[in-house]
């Protein structure tokens, strides 16, 4: 997307035509300094990137092509079209590659898995109904809150996932936001997630539809607090020319 955006620049002020391939493979390599005195590069080598360079040749400008190992992987958390066998340099048999045509907002680990088919839920009654009573308390006017720890694996997700599920036919808004290790430098990064989520901001939405569906959501829901529209923008990183503000 950022190469896209710098290609038009380019194009606009220079006429230069500029779009890049890109193609994905995974598995093993190996990784470290090959070279001798007069160059050396620390880099990754071996059959998994021998196949990421034959398809990324296979690649038209523009694309972004990956193989059947890489596929199994993101399958369900990006769009997808099946290109077929290709054949390529160095393989007696057709390689299956595929193309990534963009991303599926939002969707988590338990969301794919939920596609795919989730194993059954087992041994957590006792805290789903934990959780279940605290919901009967918030509805009749005491708020509620609940901490759950453990260590990773046990099933907190699914069991959050089952909480969800449990409630999706009834009269609740259940609102997400989710902390991430490579989000430390982001100020409210799980506030932001709500916010996206309760106006249905997308990736890749330009800050005109943006600042659209933050106004006509508070128009709808909250027309007394359509005048911080303005700040909920700021957070979302939208350019205010408010003077105002």
């Amino acid at each position: 997307e950022t190469l896209s955006v710098f290609g038009d620049q380019l194009k606009r002020e220079k006429g230069i035509e500029f779009r890049m391939r890109i193609g994905m493979n995974t598995g093993l390599v190996v990784v470290g300094a090959i070279g001798d005195d007069l160059r050396m590069d620390y880099t990754a080598v071996g059959d998994t990137t021998n196949l990421a360079a034959r398809v990324q040749a296979l690649a038209e400008p523009g694309a972004i092509l990956v193989s059947r190992q890489t596929h199994q992987l993101v399958e369900g958390f990006f769009r997808t079209e099946p290109k077929g066998e290709a054949r390529v340099k160095g393989r007696a048999e057709p390689v299956n590659v595929f193309a990534l045509t963009g991303r599926r907002q939002g969707r988590s680990r338990l969301d794919v898995a939920e596609e795919r088919g989730l194993t059954a839920f087992v041994g957590r009654r006792r805290e789903l109904g934990v959780i279940l009573d605290c919901l009967k308390r918030v509805r009749a006017g005491r708020g509620q809150v609940v901490v759950l720890v453990g260590e990773a694996g046990v099933g907190k997700s699914r069991l959050l996932y089952e909480f969800r599920r449990a409630v999706r036919e009834e009269p609740v808004t259940v609102l997400e936001g989710k902390c991430v290790s490579y989000g430390k430098g982001i100020p409210y990064l799980p506030v932001l997630d709500v916010l996206k989520g309760i106006c249905q901001v997308e990736e890749g939405d330009n800050p005109l539809q943006i600042r659209e569906k933050v106004e006509q959501l508070l128009r709808q829901k909250a027309p007394d607090l359509v005048p911080l529209v303005p700040f909920l923008l700021d957070l979302l990183s939208v350019s205010v020319e408010d003077p105002a503000f």
